[in-house]
């Protein structure tokens, strides 16, 4: 069979935090590494024949991606999904239709893990996958769509029989260890296309070595099952990359560190086998440790981002980080600064416990103190059925089910219902302003683009900082002639 996968493009997201200018291909833009695992996984294990169309990546329209499918002419549309991007979702399924109604569309990604009776009642679908790893759930049901096995016998999959009635197969377990996954279909991207925050190789990419969260953090999803690869295999991957020409990689898991030991671990094997390749990664503030930063430079860490979010014990508590302690975030930055390791704050703006903007600047002062190279702010957003969800919905702040109610029917005036800030405080206008106003005094202070500047090892460099500071520069603009940002 012929299998297109889909990474769904961002033309109608829901807006999450960041404003809009900030998500462009020129400022970041991420492998799917999704679908480059079931992609992988397809090509290793079966014989069907797959192809891997990002949108995000290619700039393709739903005229571009239907013409896409027409040429490819696929049994099999394989769509990721995030809740945020619904409607695209739902586009993409009904271009396929279009095509050929007798193609058959499964999504899958986390929204489909998260909400799964939702998911499989998407117009123009036919089966989800349900599973976070969805390696081998998928390449057993691509397999029974071709005949080769009954559909009823394929764990982790929902489907319509003819008549409508929707098959729930019982869910697959979660793997615990992902070392025995191919990688990710490297071959089926044009890595030039995808750029990394503050990389320095003219070619990087990203790589994961966990999946799931053990921190139940109140503004998240991500699954509390946690799951890692051997040290062996995640160094065997960064071999493999650089045999592709590809000179650093940025670490997305969602802790990269948990425990402290694996950062040591990991950079370890690095340094026994000699492999010379920039890295960097996302990280727990309250799992670092001085040892793991060192030992990671030593093994070629470049840089490390970290989740601070608030700069207050009252936002800490709000957000269910009560197990992170400012003194220990303040010890990270200093550590980072004594290693001359790159590092990068990720905060929130308006908080369940800011108030005012004198509040929010309590936090803004922290950050100044803390003196990172980089801030990635974002209004707080609460995301759907997550315990900051609930809670506001409980305080009356919006109606519980509104998010519920565009999963069924994503369209523009569903999404227009439903809130995308905590208001309980402050408006969106409000904390857009501040959000400007921070942006602005962090990145064009002069003392930061001269230690920027000073970092820089190629003009491909430079010209991503420039892109990033005219990001900066057009946000107070369009924010100034009153247009969407």
């Amino acid at each position: 069979m012929k299998v297109l996968l889909i990474n769904a493009p961002r033309i109608n997201s829901i807006w999450c935090g960041v404003p809009d200018i900030f998500n462009g291909k020129d400022q970041h833009l991420f492998p799917p590494l999704g679908i480059m695992y079931l992609s992988a996984w397809l090509k290793k294990h079966t014989d069907h024949e797959v192809m891997i169309v990002d949108p995000n990546a290619d700039l393709l329209g739903f005229a571009a991606i239907e013409k896409r499918i027409r040429e490819f002419a696929p049994d099999v549309v394989g769509i990721t999904a995030m809740t945020h991007n619904l409607i695209d979702v739902h586009q993409c399924a009904e271009v396929t239709k279009r095509v050929d109604p007798g193609i058959h569309v499964t999504v899958g990604g986390p929204h489909a893990v998260s909400f799964p009776d939702e998911a499989i009642r998407l117009p123009h679908v036919d089966s989800i996958v349900i599973d976070r790893d969805a390696e081998v759930t998928f390449g057993e049901w691509v397999d029974a769509l071709a005949g080769r096995r009954p559909r009823h016998e394929v764990a982790g999959v929902y489907y319509h029989e003819p008549d409508g009635t929707v098959v729930r197969n019982p869910t697959r377990p979660i793997l615990k260890d992902l070392s025995h996954l191919p990688y990710p279909d490297r071959s089926g991207v044009d890595l030039t296309q995808y750029y990394t925050p503050g990389m320095t190789g003219l070619v990087a990419t990203t790589m994961a070595t966990s999946r799931g969260c053990p921190q139940g953090c109140k503004f998240c999803l991500s699954t509390s099952a946690f799951s890692t690869r051997t040290p062996e295999d995640v160094v065997d991957e960064m071999e493999h990359c650089l045999g592709m020409g590809i000179q650093e990689v940025q670490f997305v898991d969602d802790i990269f560190n948990a425990p402290a030991s694996r950062v040591i671990a990991i950079s370890d094997e690095i340094l026994r086998r000699g492999v010379k390749m920039a890295w960097g990664y996302k990280a727990t503030v309250n799992a670092t440790t001085y040892a793991s930063l060192e030992r990671a430079k030593e093994a070629g860490c470049t840089k490390g981002h970290f989740g601070v979010e608030t700069g207050t014990v009252e936002g800490l508590q709000s957000l269910g980080k009560t197990f992170v302690k400012l003194e220990h975030v303040r010890q990270v930055f200093k550590w980072c600064r004594e290693l001359d390791l790159t590092s990068c704050a990720y905060i929130m703006i308006g908080t369940p416990v800011e108030r005012s903007r004198d509040d929010i600047y309590r936090t803004i002062d922290f950050v100044n103190e803390l003196d990172p190279d980089y801030v990635v702010y974002a209004i707080t957003s609460p995301y759907p059925h997550t315990p900051l969800w609930k809670e506001g919905a409980r305080l009356g702040l919006w109606d519980e089910g509104v998010w519920s109610d565009f999963m069924r029917n994503p369209t523009p005036e569903m999404a227009a219902r439903i809130p995308t800030v905590w208001t309980q405080h402050m408006s969106k206008d409000e904390l857009l302003r501040i959000f400007k106003e921070v942006n602005r005094q962090f990145y064009f202070n002069p003392r930061k683009v001269l230690r920027t500047l000073a970092r820089v090892s190629n003009l491909k460099e430079v010209q991503r900082i420039a892109q990033g500071g005219l990001a900066i520069a057009k946000l107070q603009l369009m924010n100034a002639a009153g247009r969407r940002i």
